[in-house]
């Protein structure tokens, strides 16, 4: 018999989780386009699960689905610790429904021994990859340039201009100031790190995990190294 033209396999992905605190759209439009403005080419078509476990009283899915594609997103699903009644008629309406572990343990456990919520910023973990070799880029790096290492770890002997943009499938190190977009851990790498000399980011990401500027006040203009502590990001003083 010939093999089949497909195959199923299970998989884990890193997605971005939207928490929603409130169902007024007008005041989630006014937010995502306060986001999106910061880095428009970072959150392009990037795959948004939704959660929806704050929210109180109906919820108008299709709406939210419309408002999340509106800002360029890819609308994967619906998420969240919610009743098992509320996620058969989001399936029913047509929609997806992303179950985690927290969901699925939720539904086995008795009232008394529900599982702690504690709030996540990815929906999976990518098993960590070996070490990195590294790539070395000499001299600042421009706006509007990009500057990506394949498999490597990212050396930048200079500076990272505000919009360009440094990614890397492991560690970046940049030995001047950081004032664009710097991504480590880009294929899925959990225990990446980004160093920096002057932190004025517009944007660090790593494994999927981001902070925009306003989250970076602690150690901003500062020698920093910056990584993930469970599925949240951290930034420490370089001494």
């Amino acid at each position: 018999m010939a093999d089949a033209s497909i195959e199923f396999k299970g998989s884990s992905f890193t997605l971005s989780v939207l928490h929603l605190k409130t169902s007024k759209l007008a005041d989630i439009r006014s937010d995502l386009a306060n986001k999106v403005a910061q880095a428009p080419d970072f959150f392009y078509l990037v795959p948004i699960v939704v959660s929806i476990e704050k929210l109180e009283g109906s919820v108008d899915y299709q709406a939210i689905k419309s408002l999340i594609e509106e800002f360029n997103f890819t609308f994967v699903g619906f998420t969240g610790l919610i009743a098992k009644e509320q996620r058969t008629l989001i399936r029913e309406l047509g929609f997806s429904f992303v179950n985690t572990a927290k969901n699925q343990s939720l539904d086995k456990a008795p009232l008394a021994e529900k599982p702690e919520i504690t709030k996540t910023e990815t929906i999976a973990d990518i098993p960590d990859r070996g070490l990195f070799s590294d790539k070395i880029h000499r001299g600042q790096i421009r706006s509007g340039q990009q500057v990506y290492a394949k498999d490597q770890n990212l050396v930048v002997i200079g500076s990272v201009s505000a919009g360009a943009e440094v990614i890397a499938d492991g560690n970046i190190h940049v030995y001047g100031s950081l004032r664009g977009r710097a991504i480590a851990g880009a294929t899925g790498h959990h225990h990446a790190q980004i160093y920096c000399q002057n932190l004025e980011a517009e944007l660090v990401s790593i494994n999927g995990n981001y902070w925009l500027s306003e989250s970076m006040e602690q150690h901003w203009g500062s020698p920093v190294y910056i990584h993930l502590t469970d599925s949240e990001l951290t930034s420490s003083k370089l001494i």
